[in-house]
């Protein structure tokens, strides 16, 4: 046992110093690829910075983003999309990493219309770049300090024993997800998987980062049942996300697309972050 864990630790310590000193180019990653869509456009910037298989989601529903935004016709004098990082993590390799800040989007004459929260997945590509591998947001209401923050909160995940769990096909989370909140509710089903760092976004909400706030939400919300359709883990196992659709269990009009990052943590696996994407009700 104790030559096992000896044997961990050479393998955690220098994926440590590496997501220690691998934070500052996923930030430098997001910050570039922001101003390239203010310096030549939203399109162009996109293409540049997404990886071949990358994913986001229209209208609720997952689909590879480069098509789609091959598609995207260029528009002079279109509005600017202006965003940026205000907290990032990393796994423990270096090769999985996220994102999350505000959003806006400011027209010409320089009135800003809307605003919200973008939640990125980043992956390290072989030549040493980052290519983002997903990405998803939402719009709220106006806050109160707008701008993407000069300091980013950079929290590299923190050394834990790997167990034979960690492992484990990440879209089983999302099953074993569903049996909590269908067997308990969703305050007490959520509660079992969340991590005590989790954040959550909603549409039409702030960004929900605290204990309380989080626990609030999922208790006050209608249980959902969530069906993956793809996922992706970081070569430390430490790190990982599930992504696909959702549809309430109550309301079948409560359905779009989700997000969901997983991080382990003392052992197992909890949910780190959630992204709710919903699809819009049809015209009448």
């Amino acid at each position: 046992m104790k030559n096992w864990l000896y044997l961990a630790f050479l393998f955690l310590a220098p994926l440590h110093l590496q997501a220690q000193q691998g934070s500052a180019g996923l930030i430098s990653a997001e910050r570039d690829f922001a101003r390239a869509a203010v310096q030549t456009s939203t399109k162009q910037a996109f293409l540049a910075n997404m990886a071949d298989s990358a994913i986001m989601f229209a209208n609720g529903r997952p689909e590879l983003a480069k098509p789609s935004w091959q598609k995207r016709a260029e528009q002079p004098n279109a509005p600017k999309l202006i965003w940026g990082p205000a907290f990032a993590s990393l796994s423990g390799s270096a090769d999985l990493g996220y994102t999350t800040g505000p959003w806006l989007i400011e027209q010409p004459d320089g009135k800003r219309v809307a605003y919200g929260q973008f939640f990125t997945l980043w992956g390290r590509q072989t030549d040493g770049s980052w290519k983002f591998l997903l990405d998803v947001g939402v719009s709220h209401p106006q806050p109160a300090a707008p701008e993407p923050p000069a300091n980013v909160v950079a929290r590299p995940i923190a050394q834990t024993r790997l167990t034979k769990t960690s492992r484990i096909q990440l879209p089983g989370l999302d099953q074993e997800l569903n049996a909590a909140i269908a067997a308990r509710g969703p305050g007490s089903g959520y509660a079992a998987w969340l991590s005590p760092q989790a954040r959550l976004l909603r549409k039409n909400t702030p960004p929900l980062t605290s204990p309380a706030a989080v626990a609030a939400q999922v208790a006050a919300e209608l249980p959902r049942r969530f069906t993956p359709q793809g996922s992706h883990l970081a070569r430390a196992h430490d790190l990982g996300y599930t992504y696909g659709t959702y549809l309430g269990v109550q309301n079948s009009t409560d359905q779009g697309g989700y997000l969901h990052v997983w991080q382990q943590e003392a052992g197992r696996w909890r949910l780190v972050a959630e992204v709710l994407t919903p699809t819009a009700p049809p015209k009448p």
